[in-house]
């Protein structure tokens, strides 16, 4: 194994010179079986929370009901937990109570998934009691022992299931796929944004279209989120969240303020995806005038990434609209009131008075849009008088 921080190689070794046990565990091991850089360290150990807190100088309790310990080196930190396995789970989401356990394999098997339930250290290698390393190979993702029971426990492993599949490009196992189908309902018992933080996730992977079982078995109807139609279009699109989601809502004609409430959306992406709705006037036969009125309410980002969505998805080339945009920003064309060589203190002393300056500016923004040579402050004030 590579690339291992230096801080998780020291809180590994200060355990075992204690006498006991740790391992890098679950993701981490599995990204660098893959050939990934891990964003995250885990270590897990048969030392109880007191006796990782006793070993290191600096720690955090970030988690120690559950037997997690935050230990900083470096100014890094790595999570530290005690071998453990999990006692009934009352909400479908979490244990009542854990029970701290001398067995690594005994953790291992309470984990999710078997490419996710491996451990390493540099004495003993990869520890691999499920089959993770062949399922890597085979590249499956496969619930550890009975996946009914994988997903009654914790409904979000559901959402996890799909996601790995998705960014990993996997396919799920069969028993565990039909699992999942079978308890997708129960993933109304968990928050909205755990559900849409998995959801950003897999929307932006490879196999987006793998959420489509789920939805058609109503497993996200309380999200506001049903219907059978396809999405495997959804990889055509550049791997930006935005505007998968907003290619998402529409192939499936769902309602936009719904799924923003009910998966409490931020609302920087919401502003998105109704920019997006706002300009879905384009056609291939807009002139400037539109394309400059587009350019004006939604910007050239989103613009681009409507003619994108127009083009991949719904097949209607609009490479000649995104080009002719371009050239309007280049060449410095007017679409905006912003760009407007004349302005409302201008036509407060012409006589314009409230709501009528906001009216005319309009006018006269409209005017410049079609007649960009207008946008001269004494042809736009002749132009505003001939209104008046």
């Amino acid at each position: 194994m590579k690339n291992i921080p230096a801080g998780a190689e020291t809180i590994i070794k200060t355990l075992e010179n204690r006498g006991f046990e740790a391992y890098l565990v679950g993701g981490c091991v599995r990204d660098m079986l893959l050939g990934k850089d891990p964003k995250d360290f885990d270590i897990t150990t048969n030392a109880l929370p007191e006796q990782i807190k006793s070993a290191f100088e600096k720690t955090i309790d970030t988690g120690i009901k559950h037997g997690t310990v935050t230990v900083i080196i470096n100014g890094m930190p790595f999570e530290v937990t005690t071998f453990r396995n999990d006692g009934d789970y009352i909400d479908k989401r979490r244990p009542e109570t854990v029970n701290f356990v001398s067995d690594l394999r005994e953790d291992l098997a309470r984990r999710d998934f078997t490419v996710n339930a491996m451990a390493y250290n540099r004495t003993k290698g990869i520890v691999d009691c499920f089959g993770g390393r062949e399922d890597l190979k085979s590249k499956t993702v496969r619930a550890v022992g009975d996946p009914e029971k994988r997903f009654s426990e914790d409904a979000l492993r559901i959402m996890r299931l799909v996601r790995f599949c998705s960014v990993l490009d996997f396919v799920p196992e069969k028993k565990t796929y039909k699992a999942a189908k079978k308890l997708c309902k129960n993933l109304r018992f968990v928050s909205a944004e755990r559900i849409f933080a998995e959801f950003s996730k897999l929307l932006v992977g490879k196999r987006p279209d793998l959420i489509s079982d789920i939805i058609a078995s109503g497993g996200l109807e309380s999200f506001g989120i049903s219907g059978k139609t396809s999405i495997k279009k959804l990889p055509l699109l550049t791997s930006k969240l935005e505007l998968r989601l907003f290619a998402f809502i529409k192939i499936l004609s769902l309602d936009t303020d719904e799924i923003s409430s009910k998966l409490k959306i931020k609302n920087s992406i919401k502003n998105y995806l109704k920019k997006c709705e706002a300009i879905m006037f384009l056609t291939p036969e807009s002139d400037d005038f539109e394309i400059k009125t587009a350019l004006a309410t939604a910007g050239r980002e989103i613009l681009f990434d409507v003619c994108e969505y127009k083009t991949k998805i719904e097949k209607n080339d609009m490479s000649d609209i995104a080009k002719r945009a371009e050239k309007i920003i280049k060449s410095a064309e007017p679409y905006t009131v912003s760009h407007l060589k004349i302005s409302g203190k201008d036509l407060e002393n012409l006589g314009f008075k409230g709501e009528k300056i906001g009216v005319m500016l309009k006018a006269l923004c409209d005017s410049v849009k079609r007649n960009p040579e207008n946008n001269k402050r004494e042809t736009l004030i002749s132009i505003a008088e001939k209104l008046k």
